[in-house]
């Protein structure tokens, strides 16, 4: 055999072994993203991706069919399907005001563009037209004259009947709006960064202004402004922004002071040399109060005591709704990161409740309504109510020692009607021992 013809039957089996590792790969990821999805995704939008999981009827803004195609959040045109860094982006970064926490840093890279494939499984039109295109984003250098063209075009194309004259979420529209399927939407204020679902940053708002957002009102700007103009309007409405950063809704590392003697009295002087890690609320149902929960450890890497405060204008320490708060972490510190919405059955979570009056209830959940007390547990908790803030610290005996661990809280307001399911979270954060 000739040097060519070696040469291209080596080429053809390199290519054949390549071709037949890329399948394999595909192969292998879509079950791995199933896995992830069923434990991360489906308590609200359920196994095939309807909309349907078990929280899904707790949950306000209302959960998305992943099944129709009809996607808000995108870089294409409307009308298109986003592409894989689109809905990578999603769910990496979470939907601010929402119970859509971002996984970034909770899951690996490849987690995500696991979940990413399977849910593109759940929605046929990825089988049969595929992604749109993205369009150009190149953002051009800021000047004044760009903003007052900015606010000149908002006024124009009537932006304010909706968003309000300065963004406030007030227009004369804005409490008539509905969705595409007849539901009532909320317009909030520019002012809060975390009302930007689809990201608050001067890119991500000329995104959402040349692509829109499908199933809503908003539509797409790209055929009636020219990119300059498309820039001019991102200017303006990013210049509205109060305070431009933002609280990380997941992944923030919470440091666990190192202290073999273990305070649990709140007055302790131990507690004001310690520092405060404030971490984002996010209601699953209503308006978002409160905001933040504050928290402080010290421990010795079993024992741990935490020490959590937050505003709640109403003691609500009797009656049928009570005043709550609770942290849950994985049972097994070797089991996957768990789901956010109480454990699974890989990956159990091991809650700790606190409620006003000084009840502690300790159970280990795998999933919604699979709660399982502990009766004998290791645990004490005492809180305080004053001047409309609770504080509450929390002393729990875990089984293993552990160097970095994931941890998530809930609080109920009984003066809002919390209850069950209904709650503000956080997302998933780490401990990690101070050097």
């Amino acid at each position: 055999m000739s040097l060519w013809g070696w040469t291209a039957t080596v080429m053809s089996i390199s290519l054949l072994l390549l071709f037949n590792l890329a399948s394999n790969q595909s192969d292998e990821i879509v079950p791995k993203g199933r896995s992830l999805y069923l434990r991360h995704c489906a308590s609200c939008h359920g196994e095939k991706g309807k909309g349907d999981g078990p929280l899904a009827k707790f949950v306000n803004p209302p959960v998305p069919d992943l099944t129709e195609g009809v996607f808000k959040f995108r870089s294409t045109p409307s009308g298109t399907l986003p592409t894989d860094n689109d809905l990578k982006r999603t769910i990496s970064e979470g939907i601010s005001s929402t119970p859509m926490m971002g996984v970034k840093g909770i899951l690996t890279n490849d987690e995500i563009e696991a979940i990413v494939a399977f849910v593109k499984t759940l929605c046929p039109d990825f089988q049969t037209k595929g992604s749109g295109n993205p369009i150009s984003i190149e953002p051009p250098q800021f000047t004044p004259d760009l903003l007052k063209l900015g606010r000149q075009i908002y006024y124009e194309f009537q932006c304010n009947t909706c968003h309000g004259p300065n963004g406030d979420g007030d227009g004369p529209m804005a409490k008539s709006l509905k969705d595409s399927k007849g539901r009532s939407i909320r317009i909030l204020s520019f002012r809060d960064p975390r009302n930007f679902k689809g990201g608050h940053s001067l890119i991500d708002i000329y995104r959402s202004i040349m692509t829109g957002l499908d199933g809503t009102p908003m539509a797409s700007f790209s055929e009636f402004l020219t990119e300059k103009e498309g820039w001019a309007v991102a200017y303006f409405v990013h210049s509205l922004i109060g305070k431009k950063d933002m609280k990380q809704s997941s992944n923030i590392n919470v440091k666990v002071k190192r202290n073999e003697t273990n305070p649990f009295v709140l007055s302790d002087a131990s507690w004001a040399k310690l520092p405060i890690f404030e971490l984002p609320l996010q209601s699953l149902w209503r308006t978002n109060k409160p905001e933040t929960v504050r928290v402080q450890v010290i421990g010795d890497g079993q024992n741990l005591n935490f020490r959590l405060s937050w505003d709640d204008s109403t003691r609500n320490g009797k009656g049928k709704f009570l005043d709550s708060v609770s942290i849950q972490v994985p049972q097994n510190l070797k089991s996957p990161i768990p789901s956010l919405f109480w454990g699974d059955n890989q990956s159990p979570v091991l809650v700790f409740r606190w409620f006003a009056g000084d009840k502690l209830t300790v159970f280990v959940a795998r999933g919604l309504g699979n709660k399982v007390s502990q009766h004998y547990y290791n645990a004490k908790a005492k809180g305080v109510w004053q001047k409309g803030k609770w504080s509450v610290t929390l002393q729990v005996k875990l089984s293993e020692t552990f160097s970095r661990l994931p941890f998530a809280i809930s609080i109920w307001d009984a003066s809002y009607g919390d209850e069950g399911e209904r709650r503000s979270i956080t997302g998933w954060h780490w401990l990690e021992f101070s050097p």
